[in-house]
């Protein structure tokens, strides 16, 4: 009976969140993904729903966080008639696997068929359950009604509202 209390208090303290090395110093356990796929296909979204599919060169899971790190990234969601809703890509992202908000970096082009409408930043949020992208910084937009550059960009794909906090520059096209 004492060496089963003795075992499981010795893997209690085996089992803490941190650790001291050899200079007494504390450091936390690093945390790592559930898996890492390469050169993958994933598919976000339940049954039912209007699901995005995202082709990347890295993808990792992190189940407990409900989070996927994606590396070098495509994806393309469809109507409700199959045709291209929204598609577009970028170096990087942070996927809420849940909320399905993606956080895109690094060359983002977001292409929204509604308005043929061309979005480009290097940084900027795609909310894709509800249709929704910001971005703080530099984001041009491109559309049939004209194009535009600026700052703090707010848009909505279904209402097809969309809004700069600073125009730098801008064409509209009657």
């Amino acid at each position: 009976m004492r060496k089963a209390a003795l075992a499981i208090i010795l893997l209690a303290l085996l089992s803490s969140c941190s650790f001291r090395d050899s200079d007494g110093e504390t450091h936390e356990k690093g945390v790592y993904p559930d898996l890492v796929l390469t050169n993958a296909e994933y598919t976000l979204g339940q049954s039912g729903e209007r699901p995005i599919h995202l082709t990347c060169s890295m993808l990792a899971l992190f189940s407990a966080d409900s989070l996927a790190q994606i590396d070098d990234l495509s994806f393309i969601s469809y109507d409700e008639n199959g045709e291209t809703a929204v598609e577009g890509r970028a170096d990087r992202a942070l996927v809420d696997t849940d909320t399905k908000r993606m956080e895109l970096e690094g060359d983002v082009v977001i292409h929204a068929a509604s308005g043929d409408m061309m979005i480009t930043s290097d940084a900027l949020v795609f909310d894709s359950e509800n249709d929704e992208i910001t971005a703080d910084g530099n984001v041009s937009v491109s559309s049939e009604d004209g194009s535009f550059r600026g700052t703090g960009f707010r848009g909505d794909l279904r209402e097809e509202a969309y809004a700069f906090a600073t125009i730098d520059e801008g064409v509209f096209t009657l």
